[in-house]
């Protein structure tokens, strides 16, 4: 159903040194904050241990602060890839976005998707044994082809199992060139907007739930800019990739800053005066 390994072709593992120098670079010109992507970034393949490898040596580059990555697949998340969550906190934040798709096994065996939903229940279950402030966020696809009200309820009830921080939730859609557009797109589209809308609905609620968990909680912030509705404030970002928004003060963007969350007003957390 995804175009995206058709248009960027076959993986490709680049030289750890090349990533490394990339990196080195970067933070030589002021950055702070890297992401690595792809594809899949548990097939990365290097003589020095693999991605969960490369991520320990990027945490020696001095004057690097955090650190993240998109998107590893589930089946392929190890052990020691969150094993370096768990050492390295700081420096590689603890955010992980684990694509989901869907929570019906029927409607992932047509995905191709390689993985069941019991065995991503075992997996956010051992992330979160071993990390427990990680921030969990996945996709979600609804009116896949042969979807059916029972398989769309089994996505809601892994919503509500694993309680994601946020989600991407999508309408199915052909894309040409895909084996999924082959299938019949036999969910009418009013019935794949309903599905998404409850969908939307439900994800708002977890999001706000746990958001207004951390108030009167300190969280490090890495200032980004000026906030866009108010200018007397700035905007940053949690480990957990939450927009904190704060009184301007003298802060300035790449600040690393600790401060109490006095409020949670949707998907942005706010850190007034005390």
């Amino acid at each position: 159903y995804c175009i995206v390994p058709y248009t960027r072709g076959r993986e490709r593992s680049r030289k750890p040194e090349s990533i490394l120098e990339e990196a080195k670079r970067a933070v030589d010109k002021g950055f702070v904050e890297i992401t690595l992507l792809g594809q899949n970034v548990n097939s990365y393949r290097s003589s020095t241990g693999g991605f969960p490898g490369l991520l320990r040596q990027l945490a020696k580059i001095e004057g690097l602060l955090r650190i993240r990555y998109t998107s590893p697949h589930p089946q392929d998340v190890s052990d020691d890839l969150i094993a370096v969550h768990r050492e390295l906190y700081p420096r590689v934040c603890n955010h992980i976005h684990l694509p989901l798709q869907s929570g019906s096994n029927a409607v992932l065996n047509a995905m191709n998707r390689t993985y069941t939903r019991e065995h991503y229940l075992k997996l956010v279950e051992k992330i979160r044994t071993a990390v427990p402030d990680m921030a969990i966020t996945t996709d979600l696809i609804v009116g896949f082809p042969g979807e059916t009200e029972k398989d769309y309820e089994d996505t809601l009830d892994m919503m509500k199992q694993v309680r994601f921080d946020a989600a991407f939730m999508f309408k199915y859609s052909p894309r040409p060139g895909t084996k999924a557009a082959k299938m019949d797109d036999d969910v009418p589209d009013d019935e794949k907007s309903d599905r998404l809308n409850r969908m939307i609905r439900l994800q708002y609620e977890h999001t706000l739930k746990m958001n207004r968990s951390l108030i009167g909680k300190e969280v490090e912030i890495l200032v980004e800019k000026e906030s866009k509705k108010r200018s007397r404030d700035m905007m940053g970002r949690t480990s957990s990739n939450k927009i904190v928004v704060f009184p301007a003060l003298r802060y300035k963007p790449k600040d690393l800053i600790t401060r109490t969350i006095t409020d949670a007003q949707g998907v942005t957390l706010m850190s007034g005066e005390l």
